[in-house]
């Protein structure tokens, strides 16, 4: 679904070198911007491939992943098994070839490899290359390896979330890879912007735990400064109330109420029908509501609880209180507001079809973006072979042969 509009990355080619979701998902967004990326996986280990889940009869089929499919769309394959001595030669002669490398492989595997940093710019002075590790690369604990429940811990952001009186919760899902992912891309932007006003390329050491940080930059800035340890207060605000997510009526649906100004707590009354809250000391002002934020909670949930939440969403927002539903991952695809702005878009993949999957979200009035599908295994292999480094036919059915393309 390329646009005629331009895109902003047309022209750049990048290096995709990264494991399960953090850097693919940096390079998925590089790929619809316009960006060449080329994945260089192998059929003999590709962790990302065998990611559940499958498209419904394609069971293990390296072409049906739905992971791998949504966070590898408008990307090129090439197949490489870089445990051989040609397949790692065919990498260094591609990372010429590039403007930016990307992975998140543990500390020092690259290295052994023979495609750290130090060795590829000795190639390629001006290339950009961007690791994502648990830990980063340099620092005491730079050879330590850790998924995203290691990285919410060591982050702090697990222990500032949880509920009064309890114990440290781990977010849910992997949010350290999106959003680390997030942050290396704009790095990489940054990057590219510098190159082109000076011809500097350079190394990006981003990791995970310091972006996971940026979420909690109130309780590092009052613990530094003022010696206070955070609290664990749920899902309230220190200044807003009511604000949290309250059961509704039908089986495990919430909704989320943020009342930020008097004028909005008086409109929640309004549409809850309890004039009664409005003439309630305890609940007359902001402090007051805050001091006593237990028994306006129970209250608020004891009228959410006879509500459909879709129901409650509209009448609170038709009356400028901010609220919404809590949907599920399999309801999101289905949202109004989201299928309005863009963000659900379809792509059409020759083994399992059309599939819904979320864009990107933002949009630029003047520059286009280039949604496409996920490519098969290898499909690229030999175009990126023959085109960009030059082998001919006979060393490139030499290498297949040798079981390097594989």
């Amino acid at each position: 679904m390329k646009t005629a509009k331009p895109l902003p990355l047309e022209g750049i080619r990048v290096m995709d070198l990264g494991q399960f979701i953090a850097m693919p998902f940096c390079t998925l967004w590089l790929a619809w911007l316009g960006a060449e990326v080329i994945v260089v996986e192998s059929r003999k280990r590709s962790t990302a491939r065998t990611a559940p889940p499958f498209a419904e009869g394609h069971d293990r089929d390296f072409n049906a992943s739905g992971y791998f499919n949504f966070l590898n769309a408008g990307k090129k394959s090439c197949a490489v098994d870089m445990t051989t001595a040609a397949g790692r030669d065919i990498v260094r002669q591609l990372a010429g070839k590039v403007d930016v490398v990307v992975d998140n492989f543990s500390t020092g595997v690259l290295e052994k490899l023979g495609l750290g940093y130090e060795s590829i710019v000795k190639l390629h002075p001006t290339v950009i290359m961007a690791s994502n590790g648990a830990f980063g690369r340099t620092g005491p604990m730079r050879n330590s390896r850790g998924l995203h429940s290691a990285v919410n811990l060591f982050s702090g952001v697990a222990d500032v979330t949880g509920y009064d009186g309890g114990h440290p919760r781990i977010l849910g899902g992997v949010i350290p890879d999106p959003l680390s992912g997030t942050y290396s891309n704009f790095a990489i932007l940054a990057a590219l912007h510098h190159r082109n006003r000076t011809g500097e390329g350079q190394f990006i050491d981003l990791a995970m735990y310091e972006a996971m940080m940026t979420l909690i930059p109130e309780a590092v800035i009052d613990y530094t400064l003022n010696g206070v340890e955070p609290e664990r207060v749920g899902s309230r605000d220190s200044m807003k109330a009511p604000h949290g997510i309250y059961r509704c009526k039908d089986d495990d649906t919430w909704l989320a109420l943020s009342v930020a100004s008097d004028e909005e707590w008086m409109a929640l009354c309004g549409v809850a029908q309890r004039p009664e809250w409005a003439a309630d000391a305890r609940f007359k002002t902001a402090d007051a509501r805050q001091k006593n934020v237990a028994a306006l909670d129970l209250a608020v949930e004891g009228w959410t609880r006879g509500q459909q939440v879709h129901a409650a969403t509209d009448a609170l927002q038709a009356a400028s209180v901010a609220a919404g539903p809590v949907l599920r991952i399999d309801e999101l695809l289905d949202d109004a507001q989201l299928n309005e702005r863009g963000l659900v878009i379809t792509t059409d993949h020759p083994v399992v079809g059309k599939r819904c999957q979320l864009g990107i979200p933002w949009r630029m009035d003047s520059l286009g973006i280039n949604y496409q599908h996920a490519p098969l295994v290898g499909e690229h292999t030999h175009q990126t072979l023959t085109e960009l480094i030059g082998i001919d036919a006979a060393t490139y059915a030499r290498l297949e042969a040798d079981g390097v393309l594989a």
